[in-house]
């Protein structure tokens, strides 16, 4: 991991440059895409090799080095204040065998039926996944072993969200699905596309409002800033405020103001048993929040957890395919695969299965997904 920690707290943006040349012949490599995984954060090098990022604010990121006939690179970075910062690249080649490739003219009805099966599951079946299209499908493959479906890409997928208004970048890693569960992951990349008109952004801006609302980022920042009402930190330790009692689940309390209903089986720490919503109790007193690192505080309980959304129905599409009391709500459910896990206080989360999301929040799909610089107070 790179740390960049520098001693200008009052700046919140950083700048950074650098070079990427072919490792083999140190020839400048011209096109390259570097990116802040899940962020609008991009450029791309010029004839020279040479790339600069500017504006960054500050925080953890995953700084993404990409280019077709080379090997990812991958950096973590924590920026913490406003430096020019020189970051420089030397890609492996890699070789592209044209059996990975499929070629559109060559498709088969299998591979139809597997794109339609990844398409799904990938973007969602939602309004938003729905009107998804992804530009080089030719670069997908499949494989079905016993009730094991997985697919792959040897090259990053191209996506267009005219929903959310977003061209998407990629680079799938994984994807498997297994019966009616699902898991993927993959550094994506957003690019704000241009509106033809104010009404046009107008209602981007109101798809994107509504794709957040509701949504585990949501969720997960309004469990942060709890923390932060309910708690004193004094000396490295927690300190319930004496005037908590006066806000846990009243209109000051930040679940009940922004719409989230918890309740939770402690019993059911696999969640693979069957929902039963007698056997889910209310949170009472019980901390999910611990003091983690600054600015990054720590999620942690046991058992299965029954999140509900009452701000929003649920989309028609998901009340088609899941015919349940439950269904009637955005009811989810949140099992933890770790003790704890970190996530920062605006409720972005990176550490790919460790939060597992069943019912309405593992319906959607990347078709629903937000950046993590996109920010709804600001709009």
């Amino acid at each position: 991991m790179l740390v960049f920690c520098f001693l200008s707290p009052l700046i919140s943006q950083s700048r950074i440059e650098g070079r990427i040349v072919d490792k083999t012949t140190s020839e400048p490599l011209v096109g390259v895409n570097i990116f802040f995984s899940k962020t609008t954060l991009g450029t791309t090098s010029d004839e020279n090799g040479f790339f600069t990022l500017s504006k960054i604010p500050g925080g953890q990121y995953e700084l993404i080095v990409s280019m077709i006939g080379y090997e990812v690179e991958r950096e973590s970075m924590i920026i913490k204040a406003i430096e020019n910062l020189t970051v420089n690249f030397r890609l492996t080649p890699q070789a592209i065998l044209m059996n990975e490739i499929n070629v559109t003219a060559k498709k088969d009805r299998q591979w139809d039926k597997n794109y339609g099966t990844f398409k799904r599951s990938f973007l969602g079946t939602g309004k938003n996944g729905e009107a998804c299209r992804i530009i080089n499908e030719y670069v997908l493959s499949f494989s079905k072993y016993g009730t094991t479906f997985s697919a792959k890409a040897s090259q990053p997928l191209i996506i267009e969200n005219p929903e959310l208004g977003y061209k998407i970048t990629y680079i799938l890693y994984d994807f498997i699905k297994e019966a009616d569960e699902v898991q993927y992951s993959g550094d994506i990349f957003f690019e704000e596309e241009v509106s033809s008109s104010k009404k046009q952004s107008k209602q981007w801006d109101k798809n994107r409002q509504k794709a957040y609302k509701g949504s585990l980022r949501h969720f997960l920042k309004t469990l942060a800033n709890r923390f932060e009402l309910r708690f004193d930190i004094i000396d490295g330790q927690m300190k319930e405020k004496s005037n908590w009692s006066s806000i846990s689940d009243r209109r000051r309390d930040p679940l009940v103001k922004e719409g989230f209903s918890l309740l939770i089986n402690k019993k059911d720490l696999f969640g693979e048993s069957l929902i039963i919503p007698e056997q889910y109790k209310p949170l009472k007193n019980d901390t999910l929040v611990f003091l983690g690192k600054i600015d990054e505080p720590l999620l942690s309980f046991e058992g299965r957890m029954m999140v509900t959304y009452l701000k929003e129905s649920p989309e028609f599409t998901y009340l088609l395919e899941h015919d349940s009391p439950s269904s009637y709500q955005q009811t989810s459910f949140l099992l933890l695969r770790a003790d704890s896990v970190y996530f920062d206080k605006y409720g972005r989360y990176s550490e790919p299965y460790m939060i597992e999301r069943q019912g309405y929040l593992s319906w959607e799909g990347v078709g629903d997904q937000l950046p993590f610089d996109y920010d709804i107070e600001k709009k």
